[in-house]
C-alpha cells in the first residue's frame, strides 16, 4: 500500500504518552484520510510536499545476523562473546542507502511544553524593531531549490555518561533519577505493556535492528553504538529496582537471580568498546540469555529496552510509539495524539490534562458528547466506569476512556462550588474544530479568532472565519495563537500565504538534501487587513513559524510572551517489526531571516506577561486591540502587497509608561 510521506511541525498535545500533560479522550477509526494524507489511525497531517512511495530499506549499515524464527529464538553466541564481529570505523558517516528520505509522516514532537518552567518573569518588554532591508533571496523571480545541500550543525560526540568511574556521585544520582523517570513513564503506559506482552523475541530483535538502522541513516545527530549499548545496560540495571518496570511486566525474580543478572551487565560494560551493530547485537544476545534467569524477564523485554535505550541517547523529542495490540479491529487509535490533527475523532470529545485528583477538563470539544452533556472547562474527572483515577498516571487514565463508536462510559466529576456529579456518555464521531470564538470584539471593528492548532481542516476554517468577519465590517484582525502547540507544516504555510504576498516563510536544514527546504509565500489572494498575532510560552512549532513569518516579513505585530522555542522536525517512520512509529529528529527549522528557532522561539514586538489573566480581563488582548487600531499597523498592512518591509514602531499604552519606537527595551513597574 502506498503511503504518502508528509512533513509536519507540531508540538502536539501528548496523548497516552507520559511525556505530555494534555490528551484528547477519544479514539479514531482506522480508515484512510481524505486527500491522500495517510492512515487516520496514525494521525497523519498534510504535507509540505508529496514524495513518491518508498518502502523501508531492509539493507543494514553492516552485515547483520538474521533474527531467529521462534517465539524465543535468537542466534547462538560465539565461543567467546567478547569476540565481536567486523569492526567499522566509528568515525565513519552512516551508510545512506536512500535516494530520498524514508518514513511516511514527518512531525516534530509529542512532548508537552507545559511541563517546562515558564520563561516569563512578570516584566513587559519590547524588542528592537527590525531593519527595513529585504533579503535578496526573497526575489520571487529567483528559482527555489528545495533540495540544495545545506551544512548542518555537527553531531555532538559527547562524553559517555554511563561510566561511573568518570563521573562525580551527584551526576550519577541525576542520571539514575532521569532514567528512573523514563522507565516509569514507559512502563506505566498500558499501550507499551500490551505491546511488549504481545511481542515475540524475533520481533523484538528485528525492532532493535530497525531502530539501529534508522538512527544511523536519518537521525540528525546519531550517537555511537558504544553509547547506545552502555545506556541499555544502565537502563536494565536500574529497571530491576523500578516498580513500574517490574510490576507492569510481571517480573518477580529473587535477589539471587537479579544480582546474578546485574553482575552480567557489569561484566559486559567493562569488556570493551562497542563499535558497530554486530558488536551491539552480540552484547544483546548475551544479555538476553542471562536475563532468562530472572523470572518474567524475557528476551523480548531486553531487546525492547535496547531499542528504547538507543533512542534515549538522542534528543528529547525522539521516541518509540508501538502499536496497541489491544485495539479492536483498528477502531481504536494506536496513537491518540493524532486527534490533535485530524478532522474527526471517535470518543466523547473532551480535551483533558493531568491533575492531582485525576484529570482536569481543558475544554469539551464543540458539538461533542461531553459538551452536549454539560461538561465544562475546569471540571475534575474523579472516576471512569466506576474506577477511581486519583493518583493514576495520565496514560492509564486516558486508556480507560478509549472505546468504539456507540459504546458507553460513565464518569464522576467534581465541579468547583457545586460538588460531585455523574455523567453517562456515548462515544461517537466528533468534529475537531481548530478555529474558535470568531467575532468582532465588543464595540470595535477589530476581528478576532483563536486557532488551537494547525490541522487538516484549519485552512478552510480560517478562510471561513475571515470571510465572516469581513462581512461584519472587520477593519483589523487579532489572530490568537496562545496555547497553540503547532501542527501541520502544510497548513501553516497555507495560512501564512493568506497574509503574505511574498517572502520566505520557513527554512529547514537536515542531514539529507531532501530535508533542506525553503517555503515561500506564493498565494495570490492575500488579505491586506492590519494583523496582530498573539503568542505565549505554549505557542510552539508551526505557531512559531507563522508568528516569525509575519514578524520578520514586516507584515504585522506580535504581542504576548516569548514562544516555546521548539525549532526541530521529527520524522515518523512506520515500524515493520511490531507496528507503530519510530520518531526521530531529522532537521531544524529557521525563521525568514535565517534565525535558528530551537531554544529561542519568537520574541514579541510588545511583550506582556498577563499574570492576572481572566480575573482582571485579558491584558494581552486589550493591548492587541490598541495596537490593531494604530496608524503604524495600518501602514504595515498597506505596504505588504508591495513586499516592502515596514518596521514596527508600536508604542505601549501610556498607563504603563513604555514605548517601543525608541528601539530600547523598557520595563514597567507594576
Amino acid at each position: 500500500m502506498n503511503i504518502l510521506k508528509t512533513l509536519t511541525l507540531t508540538l502536539t498535545l501528548a496523548v497516552l504518552t507520559m511525556a505530555g500533560s494534555v490528551a484528547f479522550a477519544q479514539n479514531m477509526p482506522n480508515s484512510n484520510c481524505p486527500n491522500g494524507r495517510g492512515n487516520a489511525s496514525q494521525l497523519g497531517y498534510g504535507s509540505a510536499w508529496s514524495r513518491s512511495n518508498e518502502r523501508l530499506s531492509t539493507a543494514s549499515p553492516a552485515a547483520r545476523p538474521a533474527a531467529g524464527s521462534g517465539a524465543n529464538d535468537f542466534p547462538e553466541l560465539p565461543a567467546s562473546w567478547s569476540t565481536f564481529g567486523r569492526r567499522a570505523n566509528p568515525s565513519a558517516a552512516p551508510v545512506d542507502s536512500f535516494s530520498r528520505p524514508a518514513g511516511s509522516r514527518e512531525f516534530d514532537s509529542g512532548s508537552d511544553n507545559r511541563s517546562l518552567e515558564s520563561r516569563n518573569d512578570g516584566q513587559v518588554r519590547y524588542r528592537v524593531p527590525l531593519d527595513n532591508s529585504v533579503p535578496s533571496s526573497d526575489d520571487r523571480s529567483s528559482p527555489v531549490d528545495r533540495y540544495a545541500p545545506v551544512d548542518r550543525d555537527a553531531p555532538s560526540s559527547g562524553r559517555d555518561p554511563f561510566v561511573p568511574s568518570q563521573q562525580p556521585q551527584g551526576q550519577l544520582d541525576d542520571e539514575t533519577s532521569t532514567i528512573n523517570n523514563l522507565l516509569t513513564s514507559r512502563y506505566q503506559n498500558p499501550v507499551t505493556v500490551r505491546a511488549i506482552r504481545a511481542m515475540t523475541t524475533t520481533q523484538a530483535v528485528q525492532l532493535f535492528a530497525e531502530v539501529s538502522e534508522k538512527i544511523d541513516e536519518r537521525s540528525l545527530e546519531p550517537t555511537s553504538y558504544d553509547l547506545r549499548v552502555r545506556r541499555a545496560l544502565r537502563n536494565l540495571t536500574i529497571a530491576l529496582d523500578n516498580q513500574a518496570f517490574m510490576n507492569g511486566l510481571g517480573i518477580s525474580g529473587d535477589s539471587f537471580s537479579t544480582d546474578g543478572f546485574r553482575n552480567t551487565l557489569s561484566r559486559v560494560v567493562g569488556n570493551g568498546q562497542i563499535q558497530n551493530y554486530n558488536d551491539a547485537r552480540t552484547v544483546l544476545n548475551t544479555v538476553m540469555q542471562s536475563a532468562q534467569s530472572v523470572q518474567g524477564l524475557t528476551p523480548s523485554v531486553v531487546a525492547f529496552e535496547f531499542s528504547n535505550a538507543s533512542i534515549d541517547t538522542l534528543d528529547k523529542f525522539s521516541g518509540l510509539e508501538p502499536a496497541d495490540p489491544g485495539s479492536r479491529n483498528g477502531a481504536e487509535m494506536t496513537n491518540m495524539k493524532s486527534a490533535a490533527l485530524e478532522e474527526n475523532i471517535v470518543g466523547i470529545g473532551v480535551e483533558v490534562r493531568e491533575h492531582a485528583e485525576g484529570l482536569i477538563v481543558v475544554k469539551p470539544l464543540r458539538g461533542g458528547p461531553a459538551a452536549e452533556a454539560g461538561l465544562e472547562s475546569g471540571d475534575i474527572i474523579l472516576s471512569i466506569n466506576g474506577r477511581n483515577i486519583d493518583g493514576m498516571k495520565m496514560a492509564s487514565s486516558v486508556d480507560l476512556m478509549k472505546g468504539t463508536s456507540g459504546s458507553q462510559m460513565r464518569m464522576r466529576i467534581y465541579r468547583d462550588g457545586k460538588g460531585e456529579r455523574d455523567f453517562a456518555l456515548t462515544r461517537r464521531s466528533v468534529r475537531v474544530w481548530t478555529v474558535n470564538d470568531t467575532k468582532l470584539l465588543s464595540g470595535t471593528d477589530v476581528g478576532y479568532f483563536s486557532l488551537s492548532r494547525f490541522s487538516q481542516n484549519s485552512t478552510a476554517e480560517v478562510d471561513q472565519a475571515l470571510n465572516e468577519l469581513y462581512k461584519k465590517g472587520m477593519k483589523s484582525l487579532v489572530l490568537d495563537l496562545r496555547g497553540n502547540p503547532g501542527g501541520l507544516l502544510t497548513t501553516c504555510v497555507e495560512i501564512s500565504d493568506r497574509f503574505l504576498a511574498c517572502g520566505t516563510i520557513v527554512t529547514t536544514k537536515g542531514r539529507l538534501s531532501a530535508d533542506n527546504m525553503v517555503e515561500r509565500a506564493t498565494y495570490n489572494k492575500t488579505w491586506s487587513v492590519p494583523l496582530v498575532v498573539l503568542v505565549d510560552g505554549d505557542s510552539a512549532s508551526a505557531s512559531e513559524i507563522f508568528a516569525a513569518a509575519i514578524q520578520e516579513n514586516g507584515r504585522g505585530v506580535v504581542v504576548g510572551t516569548r514562544s516555546y522555542g521548539k525549532g526541530s522536525v521529527q520524522t515518523h517512520f512506520p515500524l515493520s517489526a511490531i507496528g507503530g512509529d519510530l520518531r526521530l529528529t531529522t532537521a531544524l527549522f529557521y525563521s525568514p531571516n535565517g534565525r535558528k528557532m530551537a531554544g529561542e522561539g519568537v520574541t514579541p514586538d510588545v511583550e506582556i506577561n498577563d499574570r492576572d489573566g481572566v480575573v482582571n480581563g485579558d491584558e494581552v488582548l486589550v493591548e492587541a486591540v490598541r495596537v490593531a487600531g494604530s496608524q503604524t499597523l495600518k501602514e504595515m498592512a498597506r505596504t505588504s502587497g508591495t513586499c516592502r518591509k515596514s518596521t514596527p514602531t508600536i508604542g505601549r499604552s501610556s498607563s504603563l509608561s513604555n514605548i517601543m519606537d525608541s528601539g530600547q527595551s523598557t520595563t514597567s513597574i507594576r
